[in-house]
């Protein structure tokens, strides 16, 4: 509590005096960035039911330190106040707002309330040396081994949400990473990560081009619970870029009798001469390990990459437009066949100047499932938020 309690002093603290703070930090010595928001948001079944509303205002401190030319390091804090109906409505929210999956408790509660919370989580904490070829980082990391935008096999360290617009960061791993620049288009990497379990998870990495193609391969244990293989590509077909990524899961208990986990991802993108930019994603996942009972339980539930999707096939279609220098709009569409499934996420965005954004968003979610007595039945769920970002 009494590091909480520190840290959110030095994030309203660094907040107003940010600017003349980077006028007297040497260069490349210390770096601080960062940004404060607020995001409104409604959830609600229909237009015509009831709107659940919630406010969070987020702000991020980064702080990267130089000290050498071989060492560095970073501390980046993620602060959340949050009220409104959804917090009063949800008994466990303040335990969901405090969970912590690395090995390191770093996320806590300030104080809460019946309708409100004041939340605080550091999601990066690293140290990092580098020399000619080699670099070793160790502590709170993002470890990103995707090629992929939607979904992502071989990210088996620290799997996030499509739907998640507001966490551009991504969660981080508590692990070691060591790297080896093999040539200027190959790397090798080996990384071990604990969870908060004391599960270890531990891979090795190998990326190369080939063909104009990046290719890369990965093997290693998830969890200590499942062998892991995986590949996946980057490149083009002329103009049309083509990625893709897949990973086939073994549990270590009973592998010889037990049937394994595909997934595997295919993704493709293309821009207009008029800018407009089209992109289509697939997903295949060969064994669903949730059932859905409602949108808002998977839309909240904690994600591995086993567990990227409720039905076997997913498409993402999505076209990006920008209307205007500072004015653009964002359409995405998912359809998820075995329900007769889909999403809708239509989104614009206005850069007022330099460093202040002001965007719409709209994810809306609906499909066709079997209750328990087999009867057919409609689940719909919508969110609506606004949001106003300053950048610093």
């Amino acid at each position: 509590m009494k590091l909480s309690i520190l840290i959110i002093s030095i994030v309203f603290q660094g907040t107003i005096m940010i600017l003349p703070a980077q006028d007297t930090i040497p260069q490349k010595k210390f770096i601080l960035s960062g940004y404060i928001s607020s995001l409104q948001s409604a959830t609600f079944d229909s237009i015509q039911g009831t709107w659940v509303t919630e406010n969070i205002i987020h702000n991020r401190l980064n702080f990267k330190w130089f000290p050498s030319a071989n060492l560095s390091g970073a501390l980046e804090v993620r602060n959340r106040l949050s009220f409104g109906e959804s917090i009063k409505l949800n008994p466990n929210a303040a335990n969901d707002y405090k969970k912590d999956y690395g090995f390191m408790n770093l996320t806590t509660n300030v104080f809460h309330g019946n309708s409100y919370l004041l939340n605080t989580s550091v999601d990066r904490f690293w140290l990092a040396y580098e020399k000619n070829k080699w670099k070793i980082t160790l502590g709170r990391q993002r470890i990103n081994w995707s090629q992929t935008w939607v979904w992502n096999p071989n990210d088996i360290f620290n799997t996030y949400s499509f739907f998640d617009f507001d966490y551009a960061e991504r969660p981080g791993s508590d692990a070691l990473r060591v790297q080896y620049n093999n040539s200027e288009v190959s790397i090798t990497e080996l990384a071990l990560k604990m969870n908060s379990q004391k599960q270890l998870t531990g891979a090795a990495y190998y990326k190369f081009n080939k063909w104009n193609y990046d290719f890369q391969v990965l093997g290693g244990t998830l969890n200590q619970t499942d062998y892991v293989v995986g590949t996946g590509w980057a490149g083009a077909i002329k103009s049309l870029a083509f990625r893709g990524e897949m990973s086939y899961f073994r549990p270590m208990t009973h592998f010889a009798d037990t049937t394994g986990q595909f997934l595997a991802s295919i993704a493709f993108d293309y821009t207009l001469g008029n800018s407009l930019t089209l992109m289509t994603e697939f997903l295949y996942n060969s064994r669903v390990a949730m059932n859905l009972e409602s949108f808002q339980s998977y839309y909240s539930a904690p994600l591995s990459v086993k567990n990227l999707s409720f039905v076997k096939y997913n498409l993402l279609l999505q076209l990006t437009y920008p209307i205007t220098p500072l004015l653009s709009g964002t359409l995405a569409g998912m359809y998820f066949p075995p329900i007769k499934g889909y999403y809708i996420g239509p989104s614009i965005s206005y850069s007022a100047s330099d460093n202040i954004e002001f965007s719409l968003y709209l994810q809306s979610f609906g499909a066709k499932v079997k209750s328990e007595l087999g009867l057919e039945q409609k689940l719909r769920f919508n969110l609506l938020f606004l949001r106003a970002k300053l950048s610093f």
